[in-house]
């Protein structure tokens, strides 16, 4: 779109009740790919930060409360699942949030428990240079500008949302890193039992 169509949509008052009806039907229905939808189109709009932290908020508390009930009834994601697959994907959102801001512990946790709950072996392998990179405390700028194939990115809609694309100099990385990473990877394993 573009930016007169958004400005148009934006001053449009039916289309912004219906944006906000939309808004309260998906955070009452705890249904993940409904409030992101809201919240993609929120950006767009440029509808401001209180409310776009707001809605994140709420992705936020509904993903990791379906983690949780995962997690207690030792079930898996799937991905092929659009509820699993949004809310797999406000996890590594915030995994991505907690690493640019320098939490290197947080963001390989989540990383971590990506790699398991998702049972998907693409997002699983694709966790792993993402782990060692957070174990290791490379930047997320640095692991995105020397390991992540930004010029290839994976053009499948189910990992549109997850860095899984990577250059050929990931292998000498996780060659360097391994002793990290399989510690971290003993870590999970501990939390498993």
């Amino acid at each position: 779109m573009t930016p007169d169509e958004l400005a148009r949509l934006k001053e449009d008052p039916t289309f912004m009740m219906e944006l906000a009806t939309r808004e309260e039907e998906a955070v009452k229905a705890k249904d993940v790919q409904k409030m992101y939808e809201v919240l993609d189109a929120a950006v767009a709009l440029d509808l401001g930060a209180q409310r776009l932290d707001r809605l994140y908020t709420e992705i936020l508390q509904t993903v990791f409360d379906r983690l949780a009930q995962k997690l207690a009834d030792e079930s898996f994601f799937d991905i092929q699942n659009p509820q699993d697959l949004y809310t797999l994907r406000g996890i590594y959102e915030h995994g991505i949030v907690r690493w640019s801001e320098g939490d290197f512990k947080g963001a390989k946790e989540i990383f971590l428990i990506l790699h398991h709950a998702g049972n998907d072996q693409t997002l699983s392998e694709a966790m792993m240079p993402h782990i060692a990179a957070a174990a290791s405390q490379t930047s997320l700028d640095d692991f995105i500008d020397e390991l992540v194939d930004v010029e290839n990115p994976n053009e499948s809609e189910t990992y549109a949302f997850f860095l899984t694309n990577f250059r050929p100099s990931v292998a000498g990385f996780m060659e360097e890193k391994r002793e990290v990473l399989e510690k971290a990877l003993t870590e999970l394993e501990t939390l498993k039992k």
